[in-house]
C-alpha cells in the first residue's frame, strides 16, 4: 500500500491522457455508457465519488486487448496524517478484490455508481464501485452471471494495514481494512468461487478505515443510491437538449456529494486527490455557495452558513481574510496572500443571503461584512481600483498589482450589498455602496479598457501583455461596454481551444472556471447563439468524450481533476447566464431569460428563491417570453428583464 504524506499521486500512472477527440461515451439510463470500438483504443478515464467521510478516484484504462486496469485512490479527511497541512488527509492506493483470469470489458456505464462489465471465461462480471454516503469506505459490489460451470478464483491483495500512531494527527493507530463477503462468509485471502450454468452469485467488498459487515456495506451502496435519487429531485432544469439537461444532473451531483463532516462542522471541498476538510474564498465562497443558496439541498446550506461563520472569524479591517480555511478548520492558509479574498468572500455572501431570503441571518452577518467591506475600500487606490497582492490563480500567472478579476468581484458584491442594506432601512449605506460599485465599473472602463493582441477589450493587468481567459468577467456582471471585442478574443484562435478557453494566450493551459464563467458572460450578454454553440461544444466534450462526466479544474496542471465547485459553475450558466436570475432583496429578484433559438421551453422546479421552492416555466415566441412563476403568468420582451417580489 502506498501512502503519501504531500500532495498525492492520484491518477493511473500508466496512462496517457486525452489522447483521442472522438466520442467515447452516449446517454444511457439516466448516465453515460462508454463505446467500446478496438481501433480506437486504449482509453483512459478517472472519475471522482465522493462521500461525508471518504472519497474515491477511481482511474482505469481499457487497454488495445480491451483488458482492463483499475487504480483506486482513498482520501478519508477527517483522519489527518500531516497536520495543519492542506493536502494533509490521509490519502492511500486502495485495494479492491481481483479475479485470477483474463477478462474483456464490455461496457463501462456511470450514473453516480461506476460499472464495469466484463466477459470471462464462462462468465460476466458486473463489478460496480462507489464510495459509502457516511462511511470511511469505498465498496465494490461484484455478481457473477455464469454461462457454463466454471470456477473463478478470488484473491485479496491484502487484507489489514496499521498506520501506527506516529503517523496521526489524534495520535491514535489507524486500521485499514480490506474485506469482503460471500454468501454470509468473510472471504479471506483467496476464494475459489464455484459456479454453476445459469447461476448468478454475488460478493461484496469494502477497502476503508471502518470495518464493516456485509450488511453494512450493502447499506451503503443504497445509501449511495438514495444520495443519487435525492439530488436527482432538487432543482430539475428542463432543456430540449438532452445532453445539457444530463450535464445538470451530474453537475449536481457533483457539487452535493462534496460535503464532508469535519470537527468543526460540514465543510464543501474542492476534492480532486488533494483538497479535503478545506475551503477556500473562490471554490466555496464565490463558486459554489450562491448555487446552494437556491439549489435546495439543506446540506449544502448548513455547510455554507458554516463556511462563512467559519471565515467571519477572520474579518478585519486592516488585513486581507484567509485564502483557505484547511484541515477541518484547525488552521489557515494565506500562501498566496491577498487574493482578493475579501471581494470573493463578500460576493459569496451577499448573494447567499439575497437569495435565501433570510433577513435575520443577514443581520448577524453584517458586522463582519461591515469590516470586510471596510478591507476592500483601504485597498482601493486614487483611481478606483481596488487591489490585491494576487488571484484566485495565486501567481501561476501574472497578476500584478491589481487585476481585472479582483475588480469584478468587488464590483458585484458591492452591487449585492447596496440591496442587502436598503432592505435593512440602512438607505445611507445602500446608497453609499452604489456609488463606490459604479466608481469600480468607471475605473474597469478607464483603467482595464485596452486593445489587447488586436481586440478592443480589457487588459488583466498592466503588467500583462497578452489575452487572458478572465476578460470574460466584466460580462458576468453586465458591464457590456466591450461586449463585441471581448466575445470575439474569447472565441478566436488566440484564446479558443478544443478544450475551452487557454488563460493567457501563447500558453497550453486551460481552466475550467474561466470557461465556464466565459459562457455564462456571453448567455448574459445576450450573445446567445454564439453561446450556445460553445456550450453544446463544450457539454458533448466533458458528457462524451475522453475525460468524462464532470467539469474540470485544469489541464496540464492537476490531470484534469473533477473539482466539485466547477460543476457548481457549470450550473449557474443556466441560472444565472440563460435564465438570467439575480437576487435583488430578501424577497425580490430579476430574471432575464436568454433562450436558444432552438429552445420553446425551458423549465425550472423547484429552485429555491427568498426561500421558497418555486417553478419557472418559460415559452419562448416570436418576439416575447411568456413566463410561469408559480401560478402567475407574464409575458416580456425578448432581452428584457422580470423582476419578481414574493
Amino acid at each position: 500500500m502506498r501512502l503519501r504524506y504531500r500532495k498525492p499521486f492520484r491518477f493511473m500512472p500508466m496512462a496517457k491522457f486525452m489522447n483521442y477527440n472522438g466520442k467515447r461515451y452516449d446517454l444511457y439510463n439516466d448516465g453515460l455508457k462508454c463505446i467500446i470500438d478496438g481501433e480506437n483504443l486504449p482509453h483512459f478515464n478517472h472519475i471522482e465519488m465522493s462521500g461525508e467521510e471518504a472519497s474515491s478516484i477511481i482511474s482505469y484504462k481499457i487497454k488495445k486487448d480491451r483488458t482492463l486496469s483499475l487504480y483506486r485512490l482513498a482520501v478519508f479527511p477527517q483522519l489527518r496524517v500531516n497536520p495543519n497541512n492542506t493536502y494533509g488527509s490521509l490519502t492511500c492506493k486502495a485495494a479492491g478484490l481481483e479475479t485470477k483470469a483474463k477478462e474483456i470489458v464490455l461496457s463501462v456505464e456511470f450514473d453516480g455508481i461506476l460499472r464495469f462489465v466484463l466477459q470471462g471465461e464462462g462468465y460476466i462480471l458486473k463489478r460496480e464501485i462507489s464510495t459509502a454516503r457516511n462511511t470511511k469506505n469505498i465498496i465494490e459490489r461484484l455478481v457473477f452471471e455464469a454461462q457454463k460451470d466454471c470456477v473463478v478464483q478470488l484473491s485479496l491483495p491484502y487484507y489489514h494495514k496499521i498506520i501506527k500512531a506516529k503517523y496521526t494527527f489524534e495520535n491514535k493507530d489507524i486500521d485499514l481494512f480490506l474485506q469482503a463477503f460471500i454468501e454470509g462468509t468473510e472471504i479471506d485471502k483467496s476464494y475459489d468461487l464455484m459456479l454453476k450454468k445459469g447461476e448468478t452469485k454475488e460478493v461484496i467488498s469494502s477497502f476503508g478505515a471502518q470495518k464493516l459487515s456485509r450488511h453494512e456495506m450493502r447499506e451503503q451502496i443504497s445509501n449511495r443510491t438514495k444520495l443519487i435519487d435525492e439530488v436527482k429531485s432538487i432543482t430539475q432544469i428542463i432543456t430540449p437538449d438532452e445532453y445539457i439537461n444530463q450535464m445538470t444532473k451530474f453537475c449536481k451531483l457533483r457539487v452535493c456529494e462534496s460535503i464532508y463532516n469535519t470537527k468543526n462542522g460540514l465543510m464543501h471541498s474542492p476534492g480532486g486527490g488533494g483538497y479535503y476538510g478545506a475551503m477556500w474564498t473562490n471554490d466555496e465562497c464565490e463558486y459554489a455557495n450562491p448555487l446552494f443558496a437556491y439549489l435546495g439541498f439543506e446540506r449544502g446550506e448548513e455547510q455554507s452558513l458554516n463556511c462563512f461563520k467559519l471565515y467571519s472569524r477572520f474579518c478585519s479591517n486592516t488585513t486581507a481574510i484567509y485564502s483557505s480555511i484547511i484541515a477541518c478548520g484547525d488552521d489557515v492558509w494565506h500562501g498566496a496572500g491577498d487574493r482578493g479574498d475579501n471581494a470573493m468572500f463578500l460576493y459569496g455572501l451577499a448573494r447567499y443571503l439575497l437569495s435565501t431570503g433570510d433577513r435575520q441571518g443577514a443581520m448577524e452577518f453584517m458586522p463582519y461584512v461591515r469590516k470586510a467591506k471596510d478591507y476592500l475600500l483601504s485597498k482601493m487606490n486614487d483611481d478606483g481600483v481596488i487591489e490585491s497582492d494576487s488571484d484566485e490563480l495565486e501567481n501561476r500567472f501574472e497578476s500584478g498589482k491589481a487585476n481585472l478579476s479582483t475588480q469584478i468581484i468587488s464590483y458585484d458584491a458591492f452591487v449585492s450589498l447596496s440591496f442587502i442594506f436598503d432592505d435593512l432601512d440602512e438607505r445611507i449605506q445602500s446608497q453609499e455602496c452604489m456609488l463606490i460599485a459604479e466608481k469600480i465599473k468607471n475605473a474597469v472602463n478607464k483603467k482595464f479598457a485596452s486593445l489587447v493582441e488586436g481586440f478592443d477589450t480589457y487588459k488583466y493587468c498592466d503588467e500583462e501583455k497578452n489575452l487572458r481567459s478572465w476578460i470574460c468577467l466584466p460580462l458576468t456582471v453586465g458591464i457590456n461596454d466591450k461586449k463585441d471585442g471581448t466575445i470575439s478574443a474569447l472565441l478566436s484562435s488566440k484564446l479558443r481551444c478544443g478544450q475551452g478557453i487557454l488563460t493567457r494566450s501563447g500558453e497550453k493551459t486551460y481552466w475550467d472556471r474561466s470557461t465556464l464563467y466565459a459562457m455564462r458572460g456571453m448567455f448574459f450578454a445576450g450573445e446567445i447563439e454564439k453561446a450556445y454553440d460553445f456550450l453544446k461544444d463544450y457539454t458533448k466534450l466533458r458528457l462524451t468524450g475522453e475525460h468524462v462526466p464532470y467539469p474540470v479544474e485544469a489541464f496540464p496542471e492537476g490531470n484534469a481533476s473533477q473539482l466539485s465547485a466547477e460543476s457548481a459553475l457549470y450550473l449557474r450558466i443556466i441560472t444565472e447566464g440563460i435564465l438570467g436570475y439575480r437576487p435583488t432583496g430578501f424577497d425580490s429578484f430579476e430574471i432575464k431569460p436568454e433562450l436558444p433559438k432552438e429552445w420553446q421551453y425551458f423549465k425550472i422546479n423547484k429552485i429555491k428563491l427568498c426561500g421558497k421552492f418555486t417553478d419557472i416555466d418559460i415559452e419562448s415566441k416570436d418576439d416575447e417570453y411568456v413566463i410561469k412563476i408559480d401560478k402567475k403568468t407574464y409575458k416580456i420582451s425578448k432581452g428584457q428583464t422580470l423582476k419578481i417580489t414574493k
